[in-house]
């Protein structure tokens, strides 16, 4: 009996606790909302980035470097005399190959080739929109130059992608308040922010990446200056963000 009295015990005692921690369980319990936010902030570029490669074949490598080295401090006096800043200027990449030509019978030692990337921006085009044409100009009188890439852009775009991470912020918020309406609450608090990305738009409607590869053999009197339409760069942040309801 005595068994029996103390078994009774402790069923009602595990009940208890049971039933403690499910009310523990459910006043514990918080409505959340996970929504996603985007901002887009678009501006004028005051920056180009630009990637050219100087490359020669000769009958040996030192040859076909020297004649490279010519290329490059003609482009580098070019760059001088525009006001394109030392910093802005770097050398990308330097190869030295053998040249092969392949056909039926096989392939042809054409020569050795030597090439050397630069890559160097102009900045403040906004002020002088005619300045990265005139240099364009003066670098395609270069025999064997190839405009690799260009690249419209902000030189100092710290300013763009706070504005773009508010815009997303608030994107979120007044999603977050429209689910919290329908759900018949009221949003209380953040508890929680992951970004996504911030970037540039890859979209080229809007000028900010235009890859370009051609070679630059013409010389500007035969069609004129070049005329480069900068349009907008397109900043946009995506982020996820938590809201606490009740």
């Amino acid at each position: 009996m005595q068994k029996q009295a103390v078994k009774g015990v402790f069923v009602f005692l595990t009940l208890l606790a049971a039933l403690l921690l499910l009310g523990c369980g459910t006043k514990g319990r918080r409505s959340t909302v996970i929504v996603s936010g985007v901002g887009v902030v678009r501006a004028q570029p005051d920056t180009i980035r630009m990637t050219i490669s100087l490359r020669h074949i000769a009958r040996t490598t030192q040859e076909a470097q020297q004649e490279v080295t010519g290329m490059v401090r003609q482009s580098l006096e070019i760059l001088h005399r525009a006001g394109v800043e030392e910093r802005n200027i770097q050398t990308a990449w330097l190869r030295f190959s053998p040249e092969y030509d392949w056909g039926p019978q096989g392939r042809t030692f054409l020569g050795q080739r030597a090439e050397q990337v630069i890559s160097f921006s102009i900045e403040d085009i906004g002020a002088d929109g005619d300045r990265a044409s005139a240099i364009i100009d003066q670098l395609i009188v270069i025999n064997g130059i190839e405009l690799q890439g260009m690249q419209f852009t902000v030189g100092e775009p710290a300013e763009l992608h706070y504005k773009a991470r508010e815009l997303a912020y608030q994107d979120a918020l007044e999603k977050a308040r429209q689910y919290a309406r329908l759900a018949g609450q009221r949003i209380i608090r953040t508890i929680g922010i992951l970004e996504e990305g911030n970037m540039p738009s890859p979209q080229a409607r809007w000028g900010q990446r235009t890859m370009l590869a051609m070679d630059m053999v013409a010389a500007p009197e035969a069609a004129g200056s070049t005329v480069l339409p900068a349009g907008e760069i397109e900043i946009s942040t995506r982020i996820s963000v938590e809201f606490l309801m009740r």
